[in-house]
């Protein structure tokens, strides 16, 4: 077994009024499976975050033991966007909210590996055209 830890940022969101984004079954995908298995769930609970706190800062989302072995992709759901617009909540629509993103990934017998999720929102548009839009990206930081 070895150890995953997922952390989180978002470098494209603008200071201002909260941006909350709710994100559940976080998995990782074994090379070589097919796509309809090799899934390896994380994470399955939803978790809430204000996107704008996380602005040149990242937060550990979880950290989970894993088999040993190569990975190529990383899953996660959107559930839910809210912004704060003037002091009111409004629930956004979203543009995708499965999100698979390709990485090469491998996790040695008893090595931790670190992930960084950046959700590159754009803050601004979503505040004023009251949709999310975000192109997230993966990095293995260790």
């Amino acid at each position: 077994m070895g150890v995953v830890t997922l952390r989180i940022t978002d470098s494209g969101v603008l200071p201002g009024e909260p941006l909350y984004a709710k994100c559940s079954n976080i998995a990782l995908h074994r090379t070589g499976e097919g796509d309809k298995t090799g899934w390896i769930e994380l994470m399955n609970v939803s978790s809430t975050y204000d996107l704008t706190s996380l602005r040149n800062v990242t937060e550990t989302l979880l950290r989970s033991r894993i088999t040993a072995g190569r990975y190529d992709k990383i899953r996660f759901i959107l559930v839910e966007v809210t912004v704060v617009v003037n002091g009111t909540k409004i629930k956004l629509p979203i543009g995708q909210s499965v999100v698979t993103l390709d990485l090469e990934l491998n996790i040695g017998y008893g090595e931790e590996r670190i992930l960084l999720l950046d959700f590159k929102t754009n803050s601004t548009k979503a505040r004023v055209s009251r949709i999310l839009e975000n192109s997230p990206t993966i990095a293995i930081l260790k």
